[in-house]
């Protein structure tokens, strides 16, 4: 791109979607594809899934996936969609009490102090992204969510019993990227040339949301590496405590009508136990559009101009 094209604030059109590439090297890992860079002349978006498993004793489990920031109207769907299970399995490394008590709304929660330096890159980015958080727009004080995961306490223990750390962590995904195992397309989006373009376009939070959206169409290839063979405790080890919530909750014979909302990433994992460990046969599976960035119409590029 010449200067002179940067001078004129004339664009560079961004490079092809890397969904096709990626989506081939998910087949190729043999990955369930719970996340997808989806694209057509009206919008882009992040999609993620919502499959159904039914189990042999006639209990039905759905698996729905979800990223921690995005559209208020996605986090509001899945409010409604939640009110039809008898029971809903969530995440939440911590303690659900504050998330659960009667007094705290979702929208009260988000007038709440961020707990961490990770709730508040994901606040700050949401922010400029023009999206919302999921502790603060999901209502976790509904009486059929079920806390299924590790307080921070058991998340430690864990982490130490298999010498792993945050830090450890986020070195083995460095290596996961540069491994050559994953499509590299999105991350050439983010080259000089690439931020130069998102920063001169008309909505540049729209753009930097385009590029984002195809490296989170990589997130079962990314955990997938970062797993290994012996796991993690992050992932697989956080999958064995709702898997174990699950037995429990079967074990009691009350509910027909299950979910599993987890983070997009464990998705495959749980979704491979489920068929291996409980017999469970695939059923219907919906995509829901996590963040939608609308196209501008031709007319309304002209107009524009």
């Amino acid at each position: 791109m010449s200067l002179t094209a940067l001078a004129e604030n004339k664009v560079p059109p961004a490079p092809p979607a890397a969904g096709g590439a990626t989506q081939d090297t998910k087949e190729k890992k043999n990955l369930p594809d719970y996340i997808r860079f989806a694209e057509d002349e009206k919008s882009a978006r992040l999609e993620i899934a919502s499959k159904s498993f039914n189990l042999p004793e006639g209990v039905t489990v759905d698996l729905v996936g979800v990223v921690h920031i995005a559209d208020a109207g996605y986090y509001q769907g899945l409010n409604k969609r939640f009110e039809a299970y008898d029971a809903v399995l969530f995440e939440l490394v911590g303690d659900p009490g504050d998330l659960q008590s009667s007094a705290k709304k979702p929208e009260t929660a988000k007038k709440e102090k961020p707990a961490g330096a990770i709730h508040f890159l994901q606040t700050s980015m949401g922010k400029y992204l023009n999206l919302q958080f999921q502790l603060g727009s999901i209502d976790y004080t509904q009486p059929n969510m079920v806390h299924a995961d590790t307080t921070w306490e058991e998340f430690a223990a864990m982490q130490k019993a298999r010498g792993e750390s945050m830090m450890g962590m986020m070195m083995r995904a460095m290596r996961a990227q540069l491994s050559g195992e994953m499509d590299s397309l999105p991350a050439q989006d983010l080259d000089i040339v690439g931020l130069l373009r998102i920063l001169l376009s008309k909505d540049s939070a729209t753009e930097f949301k385009k590029v984002l959206a195809k490296m989170f169409d990589q997130a079962e290839s990314m955990t997938a590496i970062m797993e290994g063979e012996k796991g993690s405790a992050i992932l697989s080890g956080r999958n064995e405590v709702v898997v174990k919530k699950l037995r429990e909750i079967l074990s009691a014979k009350k509910h027909r009508a299950l979910a599993i909302f987890y983070g997009a990433a464990h998705m495959p994992g749980i979704e491979q136990s489920l068929i291996k460990d409980f017999g469970a046969n695939p059923g219907k599976e919906q995509w829901l559009a996590g963040w939608t960035m609308p196209k501008d119409s031709p007319a309304a590029e002209k107009k524009a101009e």
